[in-house]
């Protein structure tokens, strides 16, 4: 039986059915077996005890969490995909994504890949390009059954513990910026105003 040595070898898309095994349950454990062999329950259930036994125990490292290593790019065929350093590389839409992403805690994991897809750049042929609202899906299930969950699990727990403060800069520079238009609207109503009555 061939199982994944460490997590770099797992994809976003296992771990996210991985996660979902937290139990110390025998029956977790045959589960997380069918899920890193990519075989049934069924078949892992006619395996001998000693077997299952053996093969858990080959996969000790999973008791630890994934070390944040630091992903600055995934590469897929001719594009590579790098990912943001500050909220001001994002285009609108996809700050907006991370917004609503981080937003459902509950479901952070469940949403790694959509959270990867809404912090990468795209390159293709040295040219940058946005990835566009319509291709994102696409974008987000590439990730999820490509990336490695070594090289997201680092990236948006940094992104993650940054988010509010990046927000809060972002509301201050907002409301600024309205702040700044209600003046000039003043300021020309006032002028309008003053204007007609003479």
């Amino acid at each position: 039986m061939k199982l994944p040595k460490s997590w770099q070898d797992i994809s976003i898309g296992t771990f996210q059915q991985l996660h979902k095994l937290t139990e110390p349950t025998f029956e977790n454990q045959i589960a997380t077996l069918a899920v890193l062999t990519d075989k049934s329950v069924e078949d892992i259930e006619e395996l001998s005890i000693r077997e299952i036994t053996d093969a858990i125990a080959k996969l000790s490292w999973m008791s630890q969490l994934p070390t944040a290593k630091d992903c600055k790019k995934f590469r897929h065929g001719l594009t590579t995909y790098k990912f943001v350093a500050s909220q001001h590389e994002l285009a609108a839409h996809q700050f907006i994504t991370v917004q609503d992403l981080f937003g459902q805690q509950d479901n952070w994991v469940g949403n790694l890949h959509k959270i990867m897809a809404a912090l990468a750049v795209k390159y293709k042929w040295f040219r940058k390009s946005e990835i566009k609202p319509t291709e994102f899906d696409k974008v987000a299930d590439l990730f999820r059954d490509r990336m490695s969950i070594a090289n997201a699990y680092g990236y948006a727990l940094f992104f993650s513990a940054y988010l509010p403060e990046l927000l809060e800069t972002t509301r201050v520079y907002l409301e600024q910026e309205v702040e700044k238009l209600r003046k000039i609207h003043a300021e020309k109503t006032a002028q309008q105003s003053h204007g007609s009555k003479q």
